[in-house]
């Protein structure tokens, strides 16, 4: 198997699963893209914040069927961790983390 189709587990994702998720996130110039982006919804990520929910730029993978080997890569998304957990475990509240300036805050959608 390869590394991109190996299963994840409770650590997380391969390592190269995860360098391939980060690359999909948003470059945003003016920041380094190794270092900041920002998921689908506008929130400010850190590289080296994958699984730190600690962080206000913490991140993780969201899973649209990967596990499921249904889409491959196409189906991973980065997403800042309060809205992996709105999204992926709370079936989609009505708010969002989304960049404020350099700083992550909620909006209502």
């Amino acid at each position: 198997m390869s590394e991109l189709h190996s299963s994840h587990s409770a650590e997380g994702y391969d390592l190269e699963v995860v360098r391939s998720v980060w690359s999909l996130a948003q470059v945003i110039p003016g920041n380094d893209p190794e270092v900041w982006r920002k998921d689908e919804f506008g929130a400010w990520i850190h590289r080296t914040d994958y699984r730190n929910r600690h962080s206000d730029f913490g991140w993780e993978i969201a899973d649209y069927g990967y596990s499921r080997r249904s889409m491959g890569l196409a189906s991973l998304r980065p997403m800042q961790w309060l809205n992996y957990l709105d999204f992926m475990v709370a079936a989609r509240n009505q708010a969002v983390v989304t960049a404020d300036g350099l700083r992550n805050a909620r909006r209502l959608l």
